[in-house]
């Protein structure tokens, strides 16, 4: 089986391309093992992808199949044969304005 995996903000970056394609010898992975593998690959990418503990970064948001999933995915979330997941960046802030 294989994921794609598309990259946004620094992981790209530091990848080097938006984005890669994995292959998994077994039928359904976690989102776990795709990271660490990615993190294998691209040893430089792991602050971005992992946090000390190894879990997700707080701001760290995935899509799977263009689709947050409802509870967000974690290590644990199993992906499936030719899923695409996004890693996207969680941005805050800006300024409120009140419409006239």
């Amino acid at each position: 089986m294989y994921v794609c995996i598309v990259l946004y903000g620094a992981a790209r970056v530091v990848i080097g391309q938006p984005q890669i394609d994995i292959a998994f010898d077994s039928p359904s992975i976690t989102l776990g093992e795709v990271l660490e593998k990615m993190i294998a690959l691209y040893p430089r990418a792991r602050p971005y992808l992992l946090d000390d503990a190894g879990m997700l970064p707080p701001y760290m948001r995935v899509l799977i199949n263009e689709v947050r999933p409802v509870p967000d995915a974690t290590t644990a979330t199993l992906l499936h044969d030719q899923n695409r997941i996004a890693l996207l960046v969680a941005i805050a802030g800006g300024e409120i304005r009140e419409m006239i």
